[in-house]
């Protein structure tokens, strides 16, 4: 075990038990105007990433658009609010 200095803390919030899942936590933390793109295979879920969205749109400000790809790799998340 060690300390991390505050260069060493990583910008992504730890991901703990429950609804958490890393597309959460990176989508809480999006700037207004920022795009994710989700790879298909970092999803492993059997639904689809819009309900994490639509989970987020119900608790938190954060409003976003999003839809797959054209060529089927992934999702694409922009945050718009």
């Amino acid at each position: 075990m060690r300390k991390l200095s505050k260069e060493e803390i990583p910008e992504v919030l730890p991901i703990v038990k429950g609804r958490n899942t890393m597309l959460r936590v990176m989508l809480l933390q999006l700037e207004v105007g920022e795009v994710l793109f989700m790879p298909k295979e970092d999803w492993k879920a059997k639904s689809s990433p819009r309900y994490v969205v639509n989970a987020i749109k119900r608790k938190h400000p954060h409003r976003f658009e999003y839809g797959k790809k054209t060529d089927g790799t992934g999702w694409l998340f922009k945050r718009i609010a």
